[in-house]
């Protein structure tokens, strides 16, 4: 049986900056760390999809950074994640009408306050989670996101196509909506020692 593995790029750096560590997360040594805890060996078992999703203010420059050039590098040198980045989006904030229309401004400054959003990166995930599974029918899914707005998905294949759920994260930043559906839950905070390496 294969395995899957879906990282969001946003809530793995959220979940190991938490630890505040001055090392960094090594994705290889985690996809060998996952492998060799979850996955039967001896039956050639493996990750067959690996999948990165962030956003960036330049994704076609970003993709060709080291740090994406690196997770691209195929097993056993390095973690082989599929690199889809997306869009961030910057929204100049407004008071509502009721509260003047106005913009929200620096109060010292005088800068208008812009709030930074991913745009697409969670409906981006969900449908190649989706199209993966159509296509593979892995049976075990690793998945490094937290966000409860993939709750209807991890239902239904866990539910209603018997796939092995196992999160990763900090149970502070999995939403309580998703871990009822984990078969196992990788902690990143009690791992944290095997899946580091030395920042440059």
């Amino acid at each position: 049986m294969s395995a899957a593995w879906f990282v969001d790029g946003a809530y793995a750096m959220k979940s190991w900056n938490s630890l505040k560590r001055a090392d960094r997360l090594d994705y290889l040594k985690l996809r060998h760390v996952l492998e060799t805890t979850f996955l039967d060996q001896t039956a050639n078992e493996r990750i067959e999809d690996a999948y990165y999703f962030n956003a960036d203010p330049e994704p076609p420059t970003a993709k060709q950074n080291a740090f994406h050039n690196a997770l691209q590098y195929p097993p056993p040198a390095g973690p082989g994640l599929r690199v889809k980045l997306y869009w961030l989006q910057e929204k100049e904030l407004f008071w509502p009408p009721h509260m003047g229309g106005g913009a929200v401004v620096h109060p010292v400054s005088g800068e208008h306050y812009k709030l930074t959003i991913q745009k697409a990166v969670d409906v981006g995930l969900a449908f190649h989670l989706m199209r993966s599974f159509s296509k593979r029918h892995w049976q075990t899914l690793f998945f490094f996101a937290g966000d409860s707005d993939f709750h209807e998905a991890i239902q239904h294949l866990v539910e209603h196509e018997d796939v092995n759920l196992v999160l990763l994260g900090t149970l502070q930043t999995i939403s309580q909506e998703l871990r009822p559906y984990a078969r196992n839950i990788f902690e990143v905070d009690k791992q944290a020692t095997l899946i580091s390496r030395a920042s440059n």
